[in-house]
């Protein structure tokens, strides 16, 4: 299998989207370790190599995914994770009496991103509907067990909080990465 430049697209904007990951981590490990005073600026430049790494492999999957052709409707998606985001606020303020933070609106982000992603290399042709069906399922996992973080985390010990507040981070970073190695290592075959 040959890759195409739209699927080589889709797939360096999901690199970029690891890389946003281990940044997110550094900058987590220096802006929230208890009792840790980072040099001046540090935590600065940290969160904006993040950012600016987020934002190209924004740009990149949404291009790519812009032109592939998808099993779901790329609105569908993004709706049933507009719909889940206002659940799950709703769950976070009312229920469980959490203030709401970024990471809520990250945690599905991610999730609505990846899900396109699969669906969009699988209109390329690069995961069949049962691997993607497959992986939905690894990406849904990841996303619970990072909603499981986000909901413990006021209620930990500040050292257990720091590296609780890093899990939604890996697994996103390893998940990412695993549905961008998998297309590159069938390509060697």
């Amino acid at each position: 299998m040959d890759l195409s430049s739209l699927t080589k697209k889709i797939l360096f904007g999901n690199f970029m989207f690891v890389a946003c990951c281990m940044a997110y981590l550094a900058w987590w490990s220096v802006a929230f370790r208890p009792g840790y005073q980072p040099p001046a600026g540090l935590s600065e430049v940290l969160i904006g190599i993040t950012a600016l790494l987020g934002i190209t492999g924004l740009v990149f999957v949404i291009e790519g995914c812009a032109q592939a052709a998808s099993p779901v409707p790329y609105v569908r998606i993004i709706g049933a994770g507009a719909a889940v985001l206002i659940i799950l606020t709703f769950v976070t303020m009312v229920l469980m009496h959490r203030m709401v933070t970024t990471e809520l609106l990250l945690i599905v982000f991610w999730t609505c991103m990846e899900i396109c992603v699969l669906c969009a290399l699988c209109g390329q042709a690069v995961y069949s509907k049962s691997n993607i069906a497959t992986l939905s399922i690894v990406v849904i996992l990841a996303a619970s067990a990072s909603m499981v973080s986000y909901m413990k985390y006021y209620d930990l010990e500040p050292m257990v909080a720091f590296y609780d507040g890093m899990v939604p981070l890996a697994l996103f970073a390893i998940v990412t990465c695993l549905i961008s190695v998998l297309p590159l290592q069938n390509h060697r075959k």
